[in-house]
């Protein structure tokens, strides 16, 4: 092969530093000039005013010693007004043009905010809490790998501040962990290969008298255990959230035939908001419980959240220690303990439990991360998965252009033909459904995501969207010093550990500048920085062929060492 044809031949010129300053400014200068905030239907005081003339509001209010109040567009055509007693938000109700209450939510009488409250309790969040450092920490304290498990537990007291009604304190409190996160996976991907200081895991620590083959029956037993709690917890939920209501909503629709798109019950506010996968993959079961309103049952959809995190839970460990060799050999029993730790890390994250059992569809997207992570030495698969999870929700698109970015020639024309395999029969059944503008009803309807108003976000937890534009344009730039770095040594691709810190240190960045972000997103992220940053040094190894079966292939087709 000549020099020329090698990938990333003809970038080798451009400094991925460069190249990312390059977009991040054109973004950031393209993002500001289209800038520009819902306009409400009616002036805030008219709101306010119209909420507190709705019999119901009046009703929700007595007693509340309410003291602020603020209103803002959803939409064109929606207003939201919340009303505080501090900082905490007591109610919150939608008008529609500015004068019909058409939805209010009296906080002040829920347990939580959604969920089942045995998840949020404080027994079980500090078991589970120490069950994570347990399985991800290390001895001796002072390393690195310590912080970063400080870092994602202290995720927790968003959830814990968003269930007593903080709201915008809850947004705040995440951006500090998040962003630790976000520069320890982007300089894990991108930077120089370190070797981490020498360190034991926590477990062997305090079972000096256990050899890894009895930690790993213990870990397997442990496993089983946590799966029940999560069936038991998750199914006996009794309070889903909206977003499983409106995909199950959808997919009845797509039942009798009928796209959800502008045809969703009035129940849930922009329902139809997600792409068309969302919904289809809650067809099966629509067909036997279908679901009109939010009097129906979801149970249906909880057992899918709580079959995801397992399944999100087996990519970690598969993708921590490994597949077994090609003859089938048992896999080393290191390596099973510390995807066996890794995986039980995912399960024991705090959020997750309570995330879980909400029903949320975040947590469906987590597994199908971590599944496109697992198969990222196989850019046809990878891709597939990647352009399914788009389908699902829109984020790992961006996601995309790191799997194609490395590849040339055959391969990269067998990932296209992936992306495109998975997206016809998608397409298909939006002009099938929706005819010539079943597409641009989509289109119209997701669009909401990217012009929402909406207090839940680091912008309107201060008031201030004027560096937003510039913050998105520097996640752009990250991308587009990635796929530079990618082009020029594709081998980077190979390790997943890697790339699986590149794709945390995005959606963190989509996550921090978008126009809306709840901690139910949490779910996205961690586990790929856990397989990234808490994944044992040595033991993420490629176990798909004995060491000789690699002699004499090339570099591109030898197996590589994750970190």
């Amino acid at each position: 092969m000549s020099e020329s044809d090698r990938p990333g031949a003809g970038s080798r010129r451009v400094s991925p530093l460069v190249a990312g300053v390059v977009v991040a400014a054109i973004a950031a200068l393209a993002l500001t000039l289209m800038q520009h905030q819902p306009v409400a239907p009616v002036s805030p005081p008219q709101a306010v005013r119209a909420a507190l003339r709705a019999p119901r509001v009046a009703q929700m209010l007595a007693g509340s010693h309410w003291n602020r109040v603020v209103a803002g567009p959803i939409d064109p055509g929606l207003e939201q007004v919340n009303f505080y007693a501090g900082d905490r938000v007591l109610a919150a109700v939608a008008l529609r043009a500015g004068r019909t209450e058409t939805q209010a939510i009296n906080y002040r009488q829920m347990t939580v905010p959604y969920g089942d409250w045995i998840a949020y309790q404080p027994a079980v969040l500090a078991a589970l809490c120490a069950l994570f450092v347990l399985m991800a920490g290390v001895s001796p304290w002072r390393r690195l790998r310590n912080l970063d498990v400080a870092a994602a537990l202290s995720l927790l007291l968003s959830v814990l501040l968003f269930q007593h009604r903080y709201v915008d304190t809850s947004v705040l409190a995440a951006v500090p962990g998040l962003t630790y996160l976000l520069v320890r996976c982007a300089g894990r991907a991108l930077g120089a290969e370190r070797e981490p200081a020498p360190s034991t895991p926590l477990l062997a620590v305090i079972t000096p008298g256990a050899d890894p083959a009895q930690r790993v029956r213990w870990l397997r037993v442990l496993f089983v255990v946590l799966a029940l709690v999560f069936l038991m917890v998750g199914v006996s939920s009794f309070d889903a959230v909206d977003v499983l209501y409106a995909v199950m909503e959808g997919a009845t629709k797509l039942v009798h035939g009928v796209l959800p798109y502008g045809h969703m019950p009035p129940g849930i506010i922009h329902g139809d908001t997600y792409p068309i996968l969302s919904y289809v993959l809650y067809t099966p079961l629509a067909l036997f419980a279908p679901v009109s309103n939010v009097w129906d049952s979801v149970d249906g959809g909880l057992a899918v959240t709580v079959l995801a995190a397992v399944v999100g839970a087996w990519a970690v460990f598969r993708t921590t220690a490994g597949a077994r060799s090609w003859a089938r050999a048992p896999r080393p029993v290191e390596a099973e303990e510390a995807g066996l730790r890794a995986a039980l890390a995912w399960l024991a994250f705090p959020p997750l439990l309570i995330t879980v059992s909400t029903g949320t569809t975040d947590v469906v997207l987590a597994a199908m991360l971590l599944v496109a992570v697992l198969l990222w030495r196989r850019p046809a698969a990878c891709s597939a998965m990647l352009a399914l999870a788009g389908w699902f929700k829109l984020a790992p698109f961006a996601l995309l252009t790191l799997c194609l970015a490395p590849l040339s020639g055959r391969r990269l024309a067998g990932a296209l033909a992936a992306i495109v395999a998975v997206s016809l029969p998608l397409i298909g059944v939006l002009v099938a459904l929706g005819g010539v503008h079943g597409i641009s009803d989509m289109v119209h309807a997701i669009a909401y995501q990217f012009s929402r108003g909406s207090i839940q976000s680091v912008w309107g937890a201060v008031h201030d969207a004027t560096l937003q534009p510039i913050a998105q344009g520097a996640v752009l730039g990250l991308v587009g010093a990635a796929v530079v770095k990618l082009r020029q040594e594709p081998h980077l691709a190979r390790d997943r550990a890697r790339m699986a810190a590149l794709s945390a240190a995005i959606l963190i960045g989509l996550q921090l500048t978008a126009e809306y972000w709840a901690f139910l997103y949490l779910v996205w992220v961690v586990p790929l920085a856990g397989v990234s940053l808490l994944a044992d040094s040595g033991a993420v190894v490629a176990q798909t062929e004995p060491a000789h079966a690699a002699v004499g292939r090339s570099p591109e087709t030898a197996p590589a060492l994750a970190a």
